[in-house]
């Protein structure tokens, strides 16, 4: 017997420790080898890695709830329950529809003309140096040069938005010794929130304002309104971050890969996806299940918790052929790395914008990157990113 669960293939790995947040792919191949869905023996969950079956939980909310929180910590959902992520419909519709329109496709190519001219000014800043890190040096400009400010959260928000999403993505999966200082800045995001100086510092124009304001006038309380902008706060920096320094990892490796690029940029849009595909920014999150449901061969139990890990999915060879090549002309569609169904990551289109333009005035002028140190990974239960990506570069004529 295994677990609770006759069928499903126990898995020895420990998908929170060191081990697996500084090599996922490697836990996800051990998982896929094992089955679709896997009891995780040290983190006493059931896991669901096969594409198909991840897709499937993700486009089902009625069974596969996110409305008691998707950490993998009770506690700490009772901390996060509320925002669009953490919420099941009625009340996740109603969110969604409020904070999700400054960052439609419409609404983000307003903001097209100035992400083009900050990454013009970074790609020009770090390559007079030749050599730069692309994880800490050139993949944080934009988000925190534009993004902070689109959202508004006035000065005091601005300069911790990083560490409380940090913090928040921290929480949602196992941060073992990390955990005591992501609660307490957690709880220094709570206090933001329910300060009532909070809501008159912000922005008049930022979407902060913007969603506190309609959620008022849809009939929250101010309280409750000014919930609204942690939609804004974990999405907004460190996925997008995550998935830039990746990619330059990426084309460091794989030069062919830079040169298609480069001379064909109708391959861009492909470009991102696989990027986002093998890196897959959030590892996992849980779903809480409100009723019994078999997946794959595997009865999962009504109010009992499963990993949905969407990294795995992306790197499933049943759905992605050489799941671990990065090949930018590969069919992408359908992919994990943005969420699935009405959670779907609410900055997907920013994301993409924002890598877009920053890889596109890279391919104005790098001819080919070469890595000039050691790759070294971040460290953070749920994001998966790298904390240094060292290279030099060789310009174009």
């Amino acid at each position: 017997m295994v677990g609770d669960n006759p069928y499903a293939p126990a898995c020895a790995i420990d998908f929170y420790d060191a081990a697996s947040i500084a090599d996922p792919a490697s836990a996800y191949k051990k998982m896929l080898a094992l089955g679709p869905v896997v009891w995780l023996e040290k983190n006493n969950l059931h896991a669901l890695c096969g594409h198909k079956e991840v897709v499937a939980a993700l486009k089902n909310h009625d069974v596969f709830s996110s409305g008691k929180g998707v950490s993998v910590d009770d506690q700490v959902n009772k901390l996060i329950v509320g925002s669009s992520l953490n919420s099941d419909p009625p009340q996740h519709d109603i969110s969604r529809k409020i904070t999700f329109n400054p960052l439609s496709p419409k609404n983000v190519r307003h903001i097209r003309e100035r992400i083009e001219k900050e990454a013009h000014f970074i790609v020009t800043k770090m390559l007079d140096k030749s050599c730069f890190d692309a994880a800490s040096e050139l993949a944080p400009h934009l988000p925190l040069t534009i993004v902070r400010d689109l959202v508004g959260l006035g000065d005091y928000g601005k300069d911790h938005m990083l560490e409380w999403g940090a913090a928040t993505f921290e929480l949602m999966g196992d941060p073992k010794e990390r955990r005591d200082a992501a609660v307490n800045n957690l709880k220094g995001l709570r206090t933001f929130l329910e300060d009532s100086d909070t809501l008159n510092n912000l922005s008049e124009d930022g979407w902060a304002n913007r969603a506190t304001r309609l959620g008022i006038e849809s009939g929250m309380t101010p309280a409750r309104a000014s919930e609204l902008m942690r939609d804004y706060i974990p999405p907004s920096l460190d996925t997008t971050i995550s998935a830039i320094g990746y990619g330059v990892m990426l084309f460091a490796k794989h030069p062919d890969q830079w040169e298609k690029l480069r001379n064909d940029r109708g391959l861009m849009k492909g470009a991102i996806e696989e990027i986002v595909r093998l890196n897959t920014p959030i590892r996992a999150f849980t779903r809480y299940l409100t009723e019994d449901i078999n997946v794959a061969g595997v009865d999962l139990k009504k109010d009992s918790r499963a990993l949905v890990v969407y990294g795995a999915a992306n790197r499933d060879p049943a759905r992605f052929e050489n799941p671990d090549d990065f090949d930018i002309e590969r069919k992408t569609i359908g992919h994990a790395g943005f969420g699935q169904g009405i959670h779907a990551c609410l900055g997907m289109n920013l994301a993409r914008l924002e890598m877009s333009c920053l890889f596109d005035s890279l391919a104005d002028r790098v001819e080919r990157f070469e890595l000039d140190g050691p790759v070294v990974p971040g460290v953070n239960s749920t994001i998966h990113s790298l904390a240094s990506v060292p290279v030099k570069v060789q310009l174009l004529n």
